[in-house]
């Protein structure tokens, strides 16, 4: 039975990526800060784990803050101690501060990347030798595409997302030829979550989280490398998969959510791509 690691799982999104991943057969390793529940913010690891229980499925609840790197590192050892195995890590954790610069203190940045690009960067990092040892395995970074209107009025948060990004793309080259994959994820339109509860965003502008954890589902489950180094959009990935029926992911089943995401995408690659900027050096 594979195995799956979710950091950041204990509410939203994560919570149903984790549960869908049960669902389908994979032993889940639950890993998030939140250990116990308190009001400002419901779901902690172990009541995703005990969903997943109940449900047949098997999960370990671990605790886990991003930015303690011995943290992150035991969350990726207790899920191989435990299955045996591991085939397929999320990292989901996030800090969302949408601020100007000049809103944005130091501290608040700092947190942003912590969790965000140098979380990501330390979960890779432990993940990669178990992954590489075995010649096999998939890693999804939940972060953007890059283009340019998404960093505007959170120029920040978009340092700390874009980090991430820019990690799956460059970390693409060195894995090729490994069975080693790594790709970015990000959602098409706006998902229900707590923050969008607490704010009461209107139904009618979202989705619910099922969609995102369906492609997640279906990126773990791919055969091949093919999406080593891609930056996807749920809705696109799965319309490449055949999903042709959106309207079973309405929060308002009477209204189609508008997209956040462009139609289209820039494509960052240039003529001088394969040019070794390397052998420059050398002169």
């Amino acid at each position: 039975m594979p195995a799956a690691l979710v950091i950041g799982a204990s509410r939203g999104i994560g919570r149903q990526i984790a549960i869908t991943l049960a669902r389908n057969g994979f032993q889940v390793g639950v890993a998030a800060k939140t250990a116990e529940e308190s009001t400002k913010l419901p779901g902690t690891i172990h009541s995703v784990s005990s969903e997943i229980t109940q449900q047949g499925g098997t999960a370990v609840p671990i605790q886990c803050n991003t930015r303690d790197d011995v943290q992150i590192q035991n969350a990726v050892e207790k899920c191989v101690n435990a299955f045996g195995r591991l085939d397929f890590v999320v990292y989901n954790a996030g800090a969302i501060i949408w601020e100007k610069v000049i809103d944005t203190p130091m501290k608040r940045f700092d947190l942003m990347m912590e969790v965000n690009a140098r979380g990501a960067y330390c979960t890779v990092m432990n993940v990669l030798p178990y992954f590489l040892e075995q010649k096999s395995g998939k890693i999804l970074l939940i972060s953007p595409p890059i283009y340019s209107r998404f960093f505007k009025g959170k120029t920040p948060y978009a340092m700390s997302k874009i980090g991430m990004t820019i990690l799956t793309s460059g970390l693409a080259h060195e894995l090729q030829d490994t069975g080693v994959s790594i790709t970015s994820l990000w959602p098409a339109t706006v998902i229900e979550s707590h923050v969008t509860r607490v704010r009461k965003v209107p139904a009618k502008l979202m989705r619910n989280p099922t969609i995102f954890a369906d492609a997640c589902l279906r990126i773990a489950q791919e055969k091949t490398d093919r999406l080593n180094g891609q930056a996807l959009l749920d809705e696109d990935y799965l319309r490449l998969c055949g999903v042709t029926d959106f309207s079973q992911y309405r929060c308002d089943p009477d209204n189609e959510p508008p997209r956040m995401m462009p139609k289209t995408l820039p494509s960052l690659k240039v003529e001088e791509e394969d040019i070794d900027v390397f052998s420059f050096s050398k002169l």
